[in-house]
């Protein structure tokens, strides 16, 4: 493995701010959950076919584990976030790192994964949203862009990051 400078990457507003919506998107999801829990009627769908049609009903509590599983897959993203913070030099890239591009290519794997902690919220807030959507009679179903939706939510911040941050540079 070539030697790569071992360097640190301070945070830039741009960092901090996504920093603040990555967190503000999970204080959100955890307070539509809560009003969610309050209005809602007491059987909702908990599981969705392929179509989007829901095709199991539960009790209204099962929201309160679906943001459980948005918050420890959030952490455990943290976790994720917080080690390539520490060890941007360990991680694979597509160019050669040098001293004279590894701040922005180490920032860029750094914000790759910030960003893709805010995607992840932003999905469940979506089902979340979907699903009491179905649950109070305003849709039928998920509907057929449902999916691609939450698959722009999920990808589309890594990937400004990186265009803006990574690719972007190399032009």
């Amino acid at each position: 493995m070539e030697q790569r400078p071992k360097i640190e990457v301070p945070l830039l507003p741009a960092d901090k701010a996504a920093e603040i919506a990555a967190w503000g998107a999970l204080a959100v999801l955890w307070a539509l959950t809560i009003w969610y829990l309050i209005r809602l009627p007491d059987t909702i769908p908990v599981h969705f076919n392929g179509a989007g049609e829901p095709d199991r009903y539960g009790e209204k509590g099962s929201l309160g584990v679906v943001s459980l599983v948005a918050t420890a897959l959030f952490g455990a993203m943290t976790a994720v976030t917080n080690a390539v913070s520490k060890y941007p030099h360990m991680l694979n890239y597509m160019v050669t790192i040098t001293p004279a591009n590894a701040l922005r290519q180490y920032r860029g794997a750094i914000r790759v994964a910030r960003s893709f902690r805010i995607g992840l919220v932003l999905v469940f807030l979506q089902l979340l949203y979907e699903t009491a959507r179905v649950a109070t009679g305003q849709a039928a179903g998920l509907g057929a862009w449902s999916m691609p939706v939450d698959f722009g939510l999920l990808l589309l911040p890594p990937a400004l990051w990186y265009w803006w941050t990574v690719a972007r540079a190399r032009s």
